[in-house]
């Protein structure tokens, strides 16, 4: 029996360096699951909610333990942290919870082509200060 090729032999060797990489391991692990204060600003935010307007069922899923597998919520999957907000075009019809403070990581949030509000009946001056909104 003839040994293996050596070119076979260095392409099994990348394969086995490439299985045990540290990125090819990150990928292979669970996603972080998001922290509970964070979880909790989002079920206030939902509070402010008319239930009623959400006929798409998007805030049905705001019932179980890890928000980042809620729809409409996207976490970094390194910290579990909260970065995206997209709530767009549901119809959705409530007030928009300052308990969004409590999201420090968020980055996009989008609440378009809905009928959501402040306190105040408009657009909350508190939204300026979530300082990590990209534009």
């Amino acid at each position: 029996m003839h040994p293996p090729p050596k070119s076979l032999l260095i392409l099994l060797l990348h394969a086995v360096l490439l299985a045990a990489s540290p990125h090819a391991l990150a990928q292979r692990l669970p996603a972080a699951a998001c922290t509970p204060q964070e979880r909790d600003a989002l079920l206030a935010f939902k509070q402010g909610i008319t239930i009623s307007s959400d006929t798409a069922g998007l805030l049905a899923s705001w019932r179980e333990d890890d928000c980042c597998q809620w729809r409409g919520v996207r976490c970094s999957n390194r910290t579990g942290h909260v970065v995206a907000l997209n709530l767009r075009g549901h119809e959705l019809v409530g007030e928009i919870s300052p308990s969004l403070l409590s999201l420090p990581h968020l980055e996009h949030l989008d609440l378009s082509s809905n009928s959501l509000v402040g306190p105040a009946g408009s657009i909350p001056e508190f939204l300026g200060s979530l300082g990590n909104l990209i534009t």
